[in-house]
């Protein structure tokens, strides 16, 4: 971990979501299961990642809705399942609950995800009886990250400044936000501010130098 920059007591965390908080889940391979025809699926999906690669969403209901009309099936009950199957695998990563816990004894929390449906986090936060005070989901703002208007945007609706945030994330996109000036820790990678190998590394910084 490298120190040197000194945070607020009283913060706003904003936290990513998919391997940072809970295990990954391949959408794809879900759809391609549902789907049963895993030719259209990965045609479907090499235009989406490329849509993608511009910092753009493409919601999940576009994307069965795609699915199904070139494989015959019905679009809603396609995104149903998908939603339903995807749910069922979501597993809190090791120490995650804690963190977040933590996180919100200490100030508010936000979660920014690049997610097809926001409602796989809202499923996580009621199955887990976990509350946060702001969900910000990239199939709701149309904008992935790491362009810089989205975490301009999260701290717009979060009341804060960058001084008076922190970031936790753990992939590449990530990392645009150092580029807002937010104080970014990176969890299980280098590239930020701070760095731990795991959730459970952090919380255990958080008791000892956010007391």
């Amino acid at each position: 971990m490298r120190r040197g920059v000194e945070i607020p007591r009283k913060i706003t965390f904003i936290a990513s979501f998919w391997g940072l908080l809970a295990k990954p889940v391949d959408v794809w391979s879900v759809l391609e299961k549902l789907a049963g025809d895993r030719d259209v699926v990965g045609q479907v999906r090499w235009v989406v990642e490329g849509v993608q690669s511009w910092g753009y969403e493409i919601p999940l209901r576009v994307l069965a809705g795609i699915v199904a009309q070139k494989t015959g099936l019905d679009p809603r009950r396609l995104m149903n399942e998908a939603v339903a199957e995807i749910s069922t695998r979501l597993v809190p990563t090791d120490c995650a609950l804690e963190f977040l816990k933590k996180a919100r004894e200490r100030g508010r929390v936000a979660i920014l995800s690049n997610t097809p449906c926001r409602c796989f986090i809202q499923h996580f936060l009621v199955t887990y009886g976990v509350e946060v005070d702001g969900l910000f989901t990239s199939d709701v703002l149309l904008r992935r990250k790491p362009l810089r208007p989205v975490f301009r945007y999260v701290l717009g609706k979060m009341g804060a400044q960058p001084h008076e945030a922190v970031y936790v994330g753990d992939g590449e996109a990530d990392l645009g936000a150092m580029g807002v000036g937010l104080f970014t820790i990176m969890v299980g990678r280098g590239g930020g501010h701070a760095s731990f190998q795991n959730l459970c590394e952090l919380n255990r910084w958080i008791d000892e130098e956010l007391k």
